[in-house]
């Protein structure tokens, strides 16, 4: 049942997943004076309680002015809003209804203060004002608003609770264990080099052996390097001397000739110049590489991924305790599906813009 997994998810963010995008008003302009018409009628009952279509809307009145704000006043996106989402709202209310049943039966309560203190956050200091956007009553609104809070404990009382019970360290080193195999990581080098150029092959040696006496007797960083062999300094052309950006690059992506070269040396240290050959054949070419360091590849280890598959494993638990839940409460409350599932799947079109 996917609906119980999106609406889990809903209740412990404080969102309703599978909403539309925003809505796209007055892109062209302002737009014309329209109203929206609804064609209200009963869509399911739950446990005696009749959801029609005023309530969804009522609920997608408050969603939207959460999540659109900027929105609110045109018609054209509200109308956009409803009908792409009515359907999945519906099927939220009707699973909302059968918590809070749940919830009657074991005597559940939500405090004014409580219902207070999440309707000032979600409409801001201009209450009234901002319902009145919304084309929300306080009454409704602080309803809606302590049903929320009552569905939120719930669903952490009957699947989240559940689930983390489920999710123990032993479960989730178990698991790594089992895919760890699966997470092989290569070996990675951060370096450096830098490349010294000159048409004369013995001026090339020079300029190389003096750049390599700078960083390792004089201990300067890359980044002073060229700026100290310039030509204020009496040295060298700075042009002649590039320093590369660091590299990071796994092993199986280094070139054989790099491979050597890094492999031999220790974090923190330089090679000495190295003659290469210059790819467009013209003068010589001497390179000094700097190992920063090595990652060494293997498995990735367990500190790193513990995280990840703990919130994998209980996303997975969250999904089939609430499953499960949803599934009793409607065998409980006996809800009626055919009727339902004939609304959804007719062409019935509950709002029109006019």
């Amino acid at each position: 049942m996917k609906t119980a997994r999106y609406l889990v998810a809903a209740l412990l963010v404080g969102i309703v997943p599978g909403l539309c995008a925003a809505p796209q008003a007055s892109l062209l302009g302002p737009e014309p004076e329209q109203h929206i018409a609804v064609n209200n009628k009963i869509l399911a009952k739950v446990n005696g309680n009749a959801i029609s279509i005023m309530d969804v809307m009522k609920k997608m009145d408050m969603l939207f002015f959460k999540q659109f704000p900027q929105y609110a006043s045109s018609s054209q996106a509200r109308y956009q809003f409803y009908m792409a989402n009515w359907k999945h709202v519906l099927n939220e209310l009707i699973d909302k209804e059968l918590i809070l049943a749940d919830a009657a039966e074991m005597k559940i309560t939500v405090t004014q203060g409580d219902v207070r203190q999440e309707v000032e956050a979600l409409f801001g200091p201009n209450i009234i004002i901002n319902l009145d956007k919304a084309g929300l009553t306080l009454a409704e609104a602080s309803k809606m608003v302590e049903a929320d809070i009552t569905l939120r404990r719930m669903m952490f009382f009957r699947v989240h609770g559940k689930a983390l019970n489920q999710i123990t360290p032993q479960v989730v080193r178990k698991y790594y264990d089992e895919v760890a195999k699966d997470h092989i990581r290569d070996n990675e080098w951060i370096y450096s080099f830098v490349t010294i150029r000159d048409k004369n092959a013995e001026k090339a040696a020079e300029k190389a052996n003096e750049a390599y006496r700078l960083l390792v007797e004089q201990k300067i960083s890359l980044e002073e390097l060229a700026a100290k062999m310039s030509p204020q300094a009496g040295v060298i052309d700075a042009s002649a001397v590039t320093v590369s950006e660091e590299l990071h690059t796994k092993e199986k992506d280094l070139s054989e000739s790099f491979r050597t070269i890094v492999s031999n040396l220790q974090p923190n240290s330089f090679t000495a110049p190295i003659a290469q050959k210059s790819r467009n054949g013209s003068g010589a070419l001497f390179r000094i590489f700097y190992l920063n360091k090595m990652i060494p590849g293997g498995a990735v280890p367990f500190t790193e991924l513990e995280g990840k598959i703990k919130g994998m494993l209980l996303d997975k638990a969250v999904g089939k305790e609430s499953d499960a839940y949803l599934k009793r409460l409607r065998q409980h409350f006996d809800v009626q599906e055919g009727q339902l599932k004939e609304i959804l799947s007719s062409d019935f079109q509950p709002f029109s813009l006019q």
